[in-house]
């Protein structure tokens, strides 16, 4: 499969793709972070027949659905410095001092730990980004030491007054 990539000076970058059925797709990367999906006619490359913009979240997750893979960037750090490898949820609390801060925040310096997953409302995202936003109710599906996730989740409550 080829996909070429062509410059669109003032709006981004533009990608397309000729399926093997011979429908070509393209992806329109704005600047600010918008991402439009686009059907061209079939026998014509240059007209689109159908667009749907959707915004850097919504981008993301569509590309967790065609390709569910977690990336652990982290692992080597991990299996060095851990005997174990361990796996928790760790939860944020209405009263985490976390709560609307991004994930880059959150783990800022923490080496032994990193966060696979986040359970939100009945959803998983996976490989979530540092600008993904924690909320009252998630869960942070986090993989690393066993101090890396306990540290974490001290973080992540409130200290006692």
């Amino acid at each position: 499969m080829q996909i070429e990539r062509v410059m669109l000076p003032g709006i981004g970058v533009g990608y397309t793709l000729r399926t093997a059925q011979g429908q070509c797709v393209g992806v329109v990367c704005h600047r600010g972070g918008r991402r439009d999906l686009v059907l061209y006619a079939s026998g014509d490359p240059d007209t689109v027949e159908r667009s749907l913009a959707l915004t850097a979240a919504e981008s993301r997750e569509l590309g967790e659905l065609l390709h569910p893979v977690a990336t652990i960037e982290h692992v080597p750090d991990l299996e060095r410095g851990a005997g174990s490898l361990t796996v928790a949820a760790v939860p944020v609390t209405a009263a985490s001092p976390h709560v609307g801060h991004s994930l880059g925040e959150v783990v800022a310096g923490m080496r032994a730990v990193t966060v696979v997953a986040v359970l939100s409302g009945g959803r998983t995202t996976t490989a979530p980004g540092p600008d993904h936003r924690i909320t009252h109710g998630d869960a942070l599906v986090v993989a690393g030491t066993s101090e890396g996730v306990a540290a974490l989740s001290r973080r992540l409550t409130p200290e006692e007054p």
